[in-house]
């Protein structure tokens, strides 16, 4: 399999993954957010184990992944009618929509509707389809969110100053959340922690007591690995899980590599 790795930290698309029932009766998948970092390691591991794949985004040739078991389509998460035609009504549901990262991380973010207008767009289509599971990619944010009526951080680190500016966006995260908890779906919340490119470390922790540490680190290939395995587990539906590692985050270092990726980008 051929994939060459988009440069940008967060792109807003959607797709869709068919992968036929698996030998042992498991479900079919459809991956919301294609070139999204987290949606192409999905991708790439389910194109891996032989899965065929169907994508849908805004604009597909970015996903640059060649396999003769993909195909790409054009949509969006704003677009209802894109979502129900990707979707047959048979398939497991899973998303990692996310917000566009800013070009200079100490810059605020206004209001956020993304998360409660794809919220709502993808439970209908669901419901309208047949599908019936949902996995969807939140954040540990939305433990540590700061009320959107703040004026100012809560503390000196860089850490409170990003709560305080995103407080819109985790806002916003959160109404999502409850709005697919109150859907009548199958759901499971991911509350994934700050992740990394590292190759796969199998060191993740799992919480559902809202209590995930904050500043914790974890791998895309082993957050990718735990998502896909939703598709058939049951010991988290119908619950929001934080997933973090005893690896801390050293902010320095990834703000720097935020900046290159963003110079990267510009280029």
């Amino acid at each position: 399999m051929k994939t060459i790795w988009q440069t940008g930290l967060y792109i807003l698309a959607v797709t869709v993954l068919a992968v036929p029932a698996m030998a042992d009766g498991g479900d079919r998948i459809a991956v919301i957010g294609a070139t999204a970092r987290s949606g192409r390691v999905i991708i790439a591991q389910a194109l891996d184990a032989g899965h065929a794949v169907v994508g849908l985004a805004r604009s597909p040739h970015k996903l640059d992944i060649d396999d003769p078991k993909l195909t790409l389509f054009k949509g969006d998460v704003r677009d209802r009618a894109s979502l129900e035609a990707a979707l047959s009504g048979d398939e497991v549901v899973i998303c990692m929509v996310g917000y566009p990262a800013p070009k200079d991380p100490t810059q605020q973010i206004g209001e956020v509707d993304l998360y409660t207008v794809m919220a709502e767009n993808l439970i209908s289509a669901m419901k309208s389809k047949g599908n019936r599971r949902l996995i969807i990619a939140s954040s540990t944010g939305v433990e540590h969110r700061v009320d959107p009526a703040a004026t100012e951080p809560a503390g000196p680190t860089m850490s409170d100053a990003w709560r305080f500016n995103a407080r819109h966006l985790y806002h916003d995260m959160a109404e999502m959340e409850r709005m697919v908890e109150a859907s009548g779906l199958e759901f499971v919340i991911l509350r994934p922690g700050f992740m990394v490119d590292d190759p796969a470390r199998g060191d993740l922790k799992f919480t559902t007591e809202g209590t995930t540490p904050k500043q914790r680190t974890i791998t895309y290939a082993d957050f990718a690995s735990f998502t896909l395995q939703q598709t058939t587990g049951e010991n988290y539906l119908g619950k929001a899980v934080g997933i973090y590692s005893d690896t801390i985050m050293d902010p320095a270092a990834e703000m720097k590599k935020f900046q290159e990726r963003m110079r990267e980008s510009a280029r």
